[in-house]
């Protein structure tokens, strides 16, 4: 009888457990839709801005018969990296690139080694100003550490060597250097200039103002601009790296034309890009611009727990929203959101060191390069 009661409930167990296994088998689908709705409703981790701006290239205007600064086919192009290392692939994309635009490219000693010295980048960049036959900086990627160059580089090279030097990001410690030495250069796309990865109005643009055709840009507006009109000569860059030249010999901002300001910046919070522009702000950099233009914010997290706004009337819409609130207050200049150069897949190239009409309205803005 015992034997008899211990089978039944053994039966009877076996029974529970495949009612058990049906149950789940028969909800799975709608848990793993009610998860997916779930993770679908979540609030991204990160945002960008600017990128999506739409831009026409009204006309060219022709710089290059002004002297022999800009490049025309068959020059030699130096291809260093005076910042954080690149890839060997970086590195060469960006030589065949040059190449298939009808340049001469020419490696630097240390640009495409797995590991370099301080002394080591300082020697690349010193062959490429002092070499008479290299009549261009082509720079392969941004990374970290510009300034710790600078810092040890005789700047009257720059002044001397009379050559345009091409990039963005860290880069912008070098853009800022070229504009005090009173030259211009290229705010622009490095190797991504040939990775097929931006637009081909992007590329054409930079490929068109190495030769001396700068573009004339119209862009559409954003709710935050300030109408208005202004000239001066263009400067900046990254944010973050803007903030590293500050009080140096080759601080951009320190010099006495008007001028006017352009600012981006990646992956960085409210918190941080608000600090950054504290900064400047302090400085009185904000008070001194002519004008202001905010390019694209690129992977900026969308959590920031210690500044999100909340205490400062109400969550931030977006970071132009943040800026508008707390830095342009009663500011009469005119300030240009969104225009798409910096770290998304469309960078516009900017001509830096070179003066800049910006006229905003209502209807959107227009960026355009005056001749001296």
């Amino acid at each position: 009888m015992k034997m008899f009661k211990k089978g039944a409930a053994m039966k009877g167990m076996k029974c529970f457990f495949f009612i058990l296994v049906l149950i789940a088998s028969l909800c799975a689908p709608a848990l793993a839709a009610y998860a997916g709705t779930e993770a679908a409703q979540e609030e991204p981790k990160s945002f960008t801005e600017g990128a999506d701006t739409t831009v026409t290239i009204a006309s060219y205007m022709d710089f290059g018969k002004e002297g022999t600064y800009f490049l025309k086919e068959g020059d030699q192009i130096a291809v260093i990296s005076p910042s954080a290392l690149p890839s060997k692939r970086q590195v060469e994309m960006t030589v065949e690139g040059l190449k298939s635009w009808g340049y001469v490219p020419v490696e630097g000693k240390y640009v495409a080694v797995e590991e370099r010295t301080l002394e080591e980048c300082i020697k690349d960049l010193t062959w490429a100003l002092n070499d008479p036959e290299i009549k261009a900086i082509f720079c392969v990627r941004g990374g970290h550490a510009s300034s710790e160059v600078l810092d040890q580089l005789q700047l009257s090279l720059i002044k001397d060597a009379k050559k345009p030097i091409i990039g963005f990001s860290d880069i912008s410690a070098y853009l800022s250097a070229w504009t005090v030495s009173g030259l211009p250069s290229i705010h622009s796309a490095m190797s991504g200039c040939f990775t097929g990865s931006m637009p081909a109005d992007c590329t054409e643009a930079t490929k068109s103002m190495m030769i001396g055709k700068i573009p004339v840009y119209h862009c559409k507006g954003n709710e935050y601009d300030i109408p208005g009109s202004a000239e001066g000569i263009l400067i900046g860059g990254n944010l973050a790296t803007l903030t590293t030249v500050l009080g140096t010999d080759y601080d951009c901002t320190a010099i006495e034309e008007p001028f006017i300001l352009f600012v981006e910046e990646v992956e960085e919070d409210y918190e941080h890009i608000h600090r950054f522009l504290t900064i400047l702000d302090h400085k009185g950099i904000l008070d001194k611009a002519a004008g202001l233009i905010f390019g694209e914010w690129v992977g900026i997290p969308s959590e920031c727990g210690t500044y999100n706004g909340n205490a400062r009337g109400g969550r931030f819409k977006s970071v132009a929203d943040m800026i508008s609130r707390e830095f342009l207050q009663d500011r009469q200049i005119p300030v240009a959101f969104g225009f798409p150069a910096g770290h998304g897949n469309v960078n516009y190239p900017l001509l830096m060191g070179v003066k800049l009409k910006l006229d905003v309205s209502k209807d959107g803005y227009t960026l355009e390069w005056m001749k001296e």
